[in-house]
């Protein structure tokens, strides 16, 4: 099996990592603790937390044959996001594992973050304003810096509280599916707004993180909350629409 490994340089002599690395896949079955089993695996291995991406179907392997997986997308999506000035848990290595040219695993090894989801405070009625407004500002700094993350949703922003604890600082999860545009362009309006749309199913917590947006970007709240709501709405109808074409398909399947 070929080991295709890419490292940041700055860890290029950390021994812990390369025995990890030398050892996959027996290294990552046999050892960490484990932190999330589910499509995808992550296990806690004291300075290096280690995610296994879900194994590829055959159409997948034929298609990373050919196309950057989500492994390195989300090694070099993490270095562009710390080089622009925003967190993430410090990206450490990418691994993929492959029998001739066709992915049979890959591995992805960073820093660990032990900051808190910020899903715990929004998704219930009674959501923390103070958070969702240092989110709505975080937002505005994210894309005015060119920066769109394709899943901004409230599983895969985490915050740390700072200063006199009230303070909220934000790091960013999940990151393979991003775009980066150059620096100093604008990305359109309407795919800012349609970014923040996965953010809640929430409505009134919608309304006021995009009026908090569109104070902190400078813009008319009035209207950017009326856009916003009404792409959030067109989004939640075809996200129900997937949905219940997806569950009649599952249906007939069975």
């Amino acid at each position: 099996m070929n080991k295709t490994v890419t490292i940041n340089p700055k860890f290029s002599n950390d021994a812990q990592l390369q025995t990890l690395i030398e050892g996959l896949p027996e290294s990552f079955e046999s050892g960490g603790i484990m932190l999330w089993n589910k499509r995808n695996q992550i296990k806690d291995f004291g300075n290096i937390v280690v995610k296994r991406f879900k194994q590829p179907n055959w159409l997948q392997k034929s298609v990373y044959a050919i196309r950057k997986h989500k492994v390195r997308k989300a090694f070099e999506n993490g270095l562009e996001l710390i080089r622009r000035g925003f967190d993430t848990p410090e990206p450490m290595a990418a691994v993929e594992l492959r029998d001739g040219f066709l992915l049979k695993e890959a591995y992805y090894f960073s820093r660990p973050d032990h900051a808190h989801g910020i899903k715990e405070l929004t998704d219930c009625d009674d959501w923390n304003k103070p958070l969702a407004t240092a989110f709505a500002r975080f937002a505005a700094q994210l894309h005015q810096a060119g920066i769109l993350h394709h899943d901004l949703n409230n599983t895969n922003v985490l915050y740390k509280l700072a200063g006199n604890g009230t303070d909220f600082h934000f790091s960013l999860i999940d990151i393979n599916r991003m775009t980066f545009y150059p620096i100093g362009q604008q990305i359109p309006l309407t795919d800012c707004l349609e970014n923040l749309t996965r953010f809640t199913g929430r409505m009134d917590l919608f309304e006021f993180v995009v009026r908090e947006y569109a104070k902190a970007r400078n813009m008319d709240e009035a209207w950017v909350t009326g856009l916003g709501v009404a792409q959030k709405k067109q989004h939640d109808r075809n996200w129900y629409r997937r949905k219940r074409f997806t569950r009649l398909f599952k249906k007939k399947k069975k």
